[in-house]
């Protein structure tokens, strides 16, 4: 079965039109470099992407476990996903139904419903499968991985489509402002770093403010915890020329005290690749409107 196609304006997976603090994700875009894990700032939940909503006819620990299998299995597809969201996510919703029976096993079908952040369908699909009664009814693991391992690679590849869109014509180019309150060259770093990615997911970048372009500013806060900790805020905003807000974007975390305190390196690539699909939806409800 293939998906239907709704709507091709899944370029990003975090859309927010007000403020909203994400919630906690794990991180599908670790580096392959393992030595590079205990980086203070990997742990940023820049962009909550999809989140999987408990599967609707599905006995219970069923109808819970299955949501969270096919969350994990859409983050080994290199999508972020989880259970929980914030108001960007976009939503995937599954109704399960039982198809027919024989001695011992059910054919169940789920129809899955990818919704975007407004509520509005933008894909569909169905899967099959025999599946043995008793898991079914409890949960077992291994059939429940079973499942969402083999529905993963066709949802992940609905859902992040074709390579990143350009940005519409509505918006003529971004302009990305000096970033604020970082110690060390976080300022810098930020900047350049997150300029490095909107180009490379597409965004015009220019050198001053038009009466077409949106204006991208970028903040950090520092403050003291206990145990030697800093709490770390790093806030982009997304504005007209006129100063109206279109969106933030914002990912916080505690760090080791002092750490950032020099050079940040690839600390602010990091940071900026978590929120640069965040700041692209947010050009891209302009382009809409």
């Amino acid at each position: 079965m293939f998906f239907k196609t709704v709507s091709r304006a899944l370029a990003a997976c975090l859309l927010m039109l007000a403020v909203a603090a994400c919630q906690p994700l794990p991180q599908p875009f670790q580096p392959e470099n393992k030595d590079l894990v205990a980086n203070p700032l990997l742990a940023l939940p820049g962009s909550v992407g999809v989140q999987v909503r408990l599967i609707q006819g599905a006995p219970e620990p069923t109808a819970s476990a299955l949501a969270a299998a096919i969350a994990t299995a859409l983050q080994d597809e290199g999508l972020p996903a989880s259970t929980t969201g914030n108001a960007g996510s976009y939503v995937l919703l599954g109704a399960a139904r039982l198809v027919q029976q024989e001695a011992g096993r059910d054919q169940v079908e789920i129809g899955w419903s990818l919704l975007d952040p407004t509520g509005i369908e933008v894909k569909r699909h169905e899967n099959r499968w025999w599946v043995n009664q008793p898991h079914w009814q409890l949960g077992t693991p291994e059939t429940l991985k079973t499942m969402a391992v083999e529905a993963a690679p066709a949802l992940a590849h609905a859902i992040q489509g074709d390579p990143v869109q350009q940005v519409a014509p509505k918006v003529g180019g971004v302009t990305v402002w000096a970033v604020d309150g970082a110690p060390g060259d976080g300022n810098t770093a930020l900047r350049r770093s997150i300029m490095r990615i909107l180009r490379q997911r597409g965004v015009t970048l220019v050198p001053e403010v038009g009466d077409d372009t949106l204006v991208v500013l970028g903040s950090v806060a520092m403050d003291d915890l206990r145990d030697r900790k800093q709490q770390v805020t790093v806030r982009w905003t997304v504005i007209h020329p006129d100063g109206s807000e279109v969106g933030v974007v914002e990912q916080s975390n505690a760090v080791p005290a002092g750490s950032l305190d020099n050079a940040w390196g690839p600390v602010a690539l990091y940071v900026a690749e978590a929120a640069a699909d965040g700041i692209t939806a947010l050009i891209e409800t302009v382009n809409r409107r």
